[in-house]
């Protein structure tokens, strides 16, 4: 993790520290109050094979009830090869009234397996427990696999650098600083637009598939794409970049979005892409001053000029204080870095 004195800060009470004790961590940045269940609960599963996922505790065999799927604009994670599994209740649909904000029924688990080299290093949970619409209708856990690779245990405080790579595993409050930004459907990755595309891996769910089979309360209509994504190949491949591996900070209903001077809005709508020019990225980012501004970069995308833009400035920082994104990656995404900067000399 890239440390700043300002993520220092919003981080202290989150347990950043993997040796920090639960009791210093009872209110998050955010100023909620955790109430949820935690490792003493005896009602949460400990171990992975408990939560529903696996066949067996090395996870070897997959739960028929756990659909694969895979976001068609994937989080940079260094390098991590990642799987994801999603498990409704039976006979439940997703409430789609606001299609942007997909509302997942209680008991819905979403998991993430996260692969450093060929070693399994942590698979992430996240799952509906409540009715409500506050952090504690929502539980997180991070199980760490071992070396032997047969077993994978609930680490609520999070780990460093797992056996012997450099994957930084999050604990509880750190998973919530991003999934509740992400409110008030917390759920990141499977969603209108990142499932919007022909999956055509075999088994794995796309957005042509999850309407098929009946799970959405308000479907799209028409066919796929059912929400196209403006411009040309190398603008629509930015957004996506954008949208996910920004958006998630930077939108309206994140509490770093609040508090960010700069209100820089990168996750995309469906209401918003008629056009690029209607897109919240180029509503509020090309063009617009940097009221932050970073390395002598006084414009946030400066068209045709990554070099001018602070944008581009920040993702490519190696310095903790300016890079971007400021949590989940330690190292700069090369393809990530070259689709961006594609992007802004592009743009006229």
């Amino acid at each position: 993790m890239r440390w700043t004195p300002a993520l220092a800060l919003a981080l202290l009470a989150c347990g950043d520290d993997p040796k920090a004790t639960p009791d210093a961590m009872t209110d998050s940045p955010t100023g909620m109050v955790d109430a949820a269940p935690d490792a003493s609960d005896p009602n949460m599963p400990r171990t992975l094979a408990e939560t529903g996922l696996c066949m067996d505790a090395a996870c070897t065999q997959i739960s028929p009830l756990a659909i694969p799927y895979t976001p068609q604009y994937p989080l940079w994670s260094d390098a991590a090869t990642k799987k994801r599994w999603i498990q409704l209740p039976p006979g439940t649909k997703i409430d789609t009234t606001d299609m942007d904000f997909w509302e997942f029924p209680v008991g819905t688990k979403v998991w993430k397996e996260f692969t450093s080299g060929t070693t399994r290093v942590e698979t992430r949970l996240i799952m509906r427990t409540g009715t409500g619409t506050t952090v504690n209708d929502w539980f997180y856990a991070a199980y760490v696999w071992n070396e032997a690779q047969d077993n994978a245990v609930w680490e609520e405080l999070g780990a460093v650098d797992v056996l012997g790579t450099q994957h930084d595993v999050p604990s509880k409050f750190q998973c919530r600083t991003c999934h509740e930004n992400a409110k008030p459907s917390r759920v990141l990755g499977f969603s209108a637009i990142q499932l919007d595309y022909d999956n055509t891996t075999a088994g794995e769910l796309d957005l042509a598939d999850v309407v098929a089979q009946d799970l959405l309360t308000n479907p799209p209509t028409g066919g796929q794409p059912y929400f196209p994504l403006p411009g040309d190949a190398t603008a629509r491949a930015a957004l996506g970049y954008l949208h996910a591996n920004c958006g998630n900070c930077h939108n309206p209903n994140s509490q770093i979005y609040t508090n960010d001077q700069t209100q820089m809005e990168l996750r995309l709508t469906v209401g918003t892409l008629g056009a690029l020019s209607t897109t919240p990225t180029y509503q509020t980012a090309v063009s617009h001053p940097a009221k932050l501004p970073v390395g002598g970069r006084n414009v946030i995308v400066a068209p045709g000029m990554p070099d001018s833009s602070s944008l581009i400035y920040r993702f490519e920082s190696t310095n903790p204080a300016e890079h971007m994104p400021a949590l989940g990656s330690e190292v700069m995404d090369p393809a990530g870095r070259t689709m961006l900067r594609d992007w802004v000399t592009s743009i006229q």
